[in-house]
């Protein structure tokens, strides 16, 4: 551990100062407007590539300056060039709406230079903002058009870009088997080429499959090998994903000081780019590692994180801040901001099931293309380009038009389905209190509790209840909405093992409702509680 860390620090260390040192070079080529303009563009080409992936921010000023300079020299190709590398620095600080509003301006300058080739480059960037937004089958549409031109032309170091960006998608959609084939071939494509400092973020996003995967120690082995390939090459966005796959990976293995440690890395480069939804997702998790041993800690980080929550902010960022606050306060018998933060969570966490219900059409429609892909015969070498892409287009329309239809059915299927369980447990509960409150009526005058009766339950179900059994009831009789992990938290038992008691008991009690049956179980050893 200690001479990772020490390697490390080394590394960056080198690197900041060799990275400086090339800043201020270049930064006195293109300054000086004795150079030739070639050579100033070049310089700032070359801060780009140094930069971009490793201070977004200090990127922004400078694609003003480019675009600015080149406006002066009449250079629609360099003013792309500088809204392009603007757009991207947007994107990598997670703000994609603005990152959408520069790259349509680069699209119509390469519009007007009859530019395909950097068109196609450029669509792909688009679809890059669309899986940022979870537009996947937009993103998919401009993944698939860009991969199609770059294979026709041989371009194959933007054939790998799409490759792996196809594998985002899939890994999104949880197909890990897609996502892996597509990263799988983007790797291969850029060893090829010789070029393995482009392999850091496939590298990741395959560590990520594994972490999915409970695959923790390859997930830790991947996700190391991706981090000293980002160091090496300045690429903090990526190295800061790094870390943070890494922290997930060694808390699956409880191992605390390195889980803290590779967080702690993520943030400090997070804090640096702001890329706030990354820092939410970064703060949240330090809080719920906090939560069972500094609880006055989680939560005031819990509520720090909550000052950066905005419109902008992902349902599932939402729903995770807010359930982990309805647990700190409910810890610290805050009722009222439990409640609150407990409303919003179920909001928000309603959203998502929404969500994953669309994204499981999304899914099938591009599964269906992609293997439409793969059984399409070669096309005719005196085909056209654009009657290809006028082709390919119809097609991703098509199937947009009916998934789009599909998922507005589904949305309002779904919503149903919510509001009408929510209405079904509500209407429980009620039932599981009139019953507690009828039956404490008659409870001995000292006790104001309701309290199970364990001789008349199993002389009801003409059964012996075990300990683990009378336990869970009990557990159950506290909180009927608690789940599986709760309940094993409680008992000091398994998840399994209370799964396990649970079926036991739904077929002593004979429980037949299928998605309430704990509520069920509850209210029928009530009932027999007092036959």
């Amino acid at each position: 551990m200690k001479k990772n860390i020490i390697f490390l620090l080394v590394v960056l260390f080198i690197n900041n100062c060799y990275t400086q040192t090339i800043i201020d070079s270049l930064k006195l080529i293109w300054e000086n407007s004795k150079n030739e303009d070639s050579i100033r563009f070049k310089a700032i080409f070359k801060y780009y590539k140094t930069q971009t992936y490793a201070a977004p921010d200090s990127v922004l000023p400078i694609t003003d300056f480019h675009y600015n300079l080149a406006k002066t020299k009449n250079s629609k190709a360099e003013m792309a060039v500088a809204l392009n590398e603007k757009s991207y620095a947007y994107y990598l600080k997670g703000d994609t709406k603005k990152s959408m509003h520069e790259l349509n301006k680069v699209i119509e300058l390469y519009k007007q230079l009859n530019d395909s080739l950097n068109l196609a480059t450029i669509y792909g960037n688009l679809g890059s903002i669309y899986g940022g937004q979870s537009n996947y089958l937009e993103a998919v549409r401009y993944f698939n058009m860009t991969l199609t031109i770059f294979q026709k032309k041989g371009i194959k170091k933007g054939e790998a870009r799409m490759l792996s960006n196809l594998g985002l998608i899939y890994y999104y959609l949880d197909n890990d088997d897609l996502a892996l084939k597509n990263f799988r071939e983007g790797i291969n494509i850029y060893e090829k080429l010789g070029r393995i400092d482009k392999t850091g973020s496939i590298l990741s996003s395959i560590g990520s499959v594994y972490l999915r995967q409970e695959k923790y120690q390859d997930a830790i082995h991947i996700g190391e090998s991706a981090l000293k390939i980002s160091l090496d090459n300045n690429d903090k966005v990526n190295a800061s994903n790094c870390y943070f796959l890494i922290a997930n990976a060694y808390q699956k293995l409880n191992n605390k000081d390195k889980t803290i440690y590779y967080l702690e890395k993520s943030i400090e480069i997070e804090n640096a780019i702001k890329n706030n939804s990354k820092i939410i997702d970064r703060l949240t998790f330090k809080a719920s590692l906090k939560l069972d041993s500094d609880l006055k800690s989680a939560t005031k980080i819990a509520e720090e994180v909550l000052k950066l929550v905005n419109d902008d902010t992902a349902n599932e960022l939402k729903a995770n801040l807010y359930n982990l606050l309805y647990k700190c306060y409910k810890a610290q018998n805050k009722l009222d901001l439990s409640l609150a933060m407990h409303e919003k969570y179920a909001t928000y966490n309603d959203s998502l099931q929404i969500e994953k219900n669309n994204f499981a059409i999304i899914e099938n429609a591009i599964q269906k293309e992609y293997k439409e892909k793969l059984n399409k015969t070669k096309l005719e070498n005196t085909k056209s380009q654009a009657a290809l892409q006028l082709n390919h287009l119809k097609k991703i329309y098509g199937i947009t038009t009916i998934s789009i239809l599909l998922i507005t059915l589904i949305t309002l299927l779904a919503r149903k389905s919510i509001l009408t369980n929510r209405k079904k447990r509500e209407k429980l509960l009620k039932e599981l209190e009139r019953l507690k409150n009828i039956e404490s009526s008659n409870i001995a005058a000292h006790s104001n509790k309701f309290e199970l009766d364990r001789v008349q339950i199993e002389k009801s179900i003409k059964q012996k209840l075990n300990e683990t059994d009378w336990t869970v009831l009990n557990i159950l009789l506290e909180d009927p909405v608690i789940a599986n992990k709760g309940i094993s938290e409680k008992a000091f038992m398994s998840i399994d093992g209370i799964g396990s008691c649970l079926r036991r008991m739904y077929v002593a009690f004979d429980i037949k409702e299928s998605k309430y049956k704990k509520i069920s179980l509850l209210m029928d050893a009530i009932k027999r509680s007092k036959d």
